[in-house]
């Protein structure tokens, strides 16, 4: 994991619960963090790991995760390999439910909001949930907030 961290651009995905049953609380973990020129490796998308790790234990049980996405770029890249899987996984209705530390990872540029407003139409619709004040909170449609 920690080579993941180290490179602009570099991602990983990992599986696990990966039973056919059809589960309404699986969700996928995902995790964006950038790194500087003068960083060894990607300290955001570490603490984003670790604490995103601590809150499912305690509030969405490790049961429901169906995987951990990561990727080390920035939110103008919509191309990020993790990201690209993710929105695989959810048009394919692995999960519906996509559980991010920090609204940042996902969102704050119109184009990933476009890219997400697609997906979401695509798949037809699926839960954000967002780590507010040490809770979980479900956004359904994360570009009207």
């Amino acid at each position: 994991m920690l080579d993941t961290l180290m490179t602009i651009g570099s991602y990983r995905v990992s599986y696990f619960n990966e039973s056919l049953n059809v589960n309404p609380q699986a969700f996928g973990f995902y995790i964006r963090g950038e790194k500087g020129s003068r960083d060894a490796y990607s300290r955001d998308a570490k603490s984003q790991l670790y604490a995103g790790l601590m809150l499912i234990q305690d509030k969405l049980q490790m049961n429901n995760l169906r995987g951990i996405y990561v990727d080390v770029d920035t939110l103008e890249n919509l191309q990020r390999p993790a990201y690209m899987q993710l929105k695989h996984d959810l048009i394919s209705g692995y999960f519906r439910r996509v559980f991010v530390l920090k609204e940042s990872a996902l969102l704050g540029t119109p184009s990933a909001e476009n890219d997400l407003r697609r997906v979401f139409g695509l798949c037809g619709g699926f839960e954000l949930l967002v780590c507010r004040d040490g809770d979980c909170v479900a956004i359904n449609k994360p570009w009207k907030q």
